[in-house]
């Protein structure tokens, strides 16, 4: 009786390899360019951003303050996400930067009830 189970799974796998052989088979190839290559990307800041948070009496974030974001940034969105020690979202709010003259502090809202005890980091990002 082993033997004929040890036989059967032989040919269940044969059968099987053979039909993802033949599916392979029938794929088709087109002629159509691949490349890859490197360009540089200017953004609006060459330093680094910082922010700080305003805590409500609950011991919530209700906003994130972004310090001396440059003039360049005007128009762009920043995007703010509170994470924890795991690098996991708690919440996320973004906002476009408006006009100023020097460095901007822009601030943002909007990222629902987060402990500020939860809180461990902020991932910042600007994009057009």
């Amino acid at each position: 009786m082993k033997r004929l189970i040890k036989i059967l799974g032989a040919v269940l796998t044969a059968t099987l390899l053979s039909a993802g052989v033949a599916a392979a088979a029938s794929l088709t190839f087109s002629t159509g360019l691949l490349s890859a290559g490197n360009a540089a990307v200017a953004g609006c800041t060459s330093s680094a951003l910082t922010a700080t948070r305003n805590v409500n009496n609950s011991g919530n974030v209700t906003q994130v303050n972004v310090l001396n974001v440059p003039q360049a940034c005007a128009g762009q969105t920043l995007a703010v996400t509170l994470e924890n020690s795991s690098h996991t979202s708690l919440g996320a709010a973004s906002t476009t930067v408006g006009t100023c003259t020097g460095g901007c502090t822009v601030t943002i809202t909007g990222f629902g009830t987060v402990a500020a005890a939860n809180l461990s980091a902020y991932a910042l990002s600007l994009s057009n």
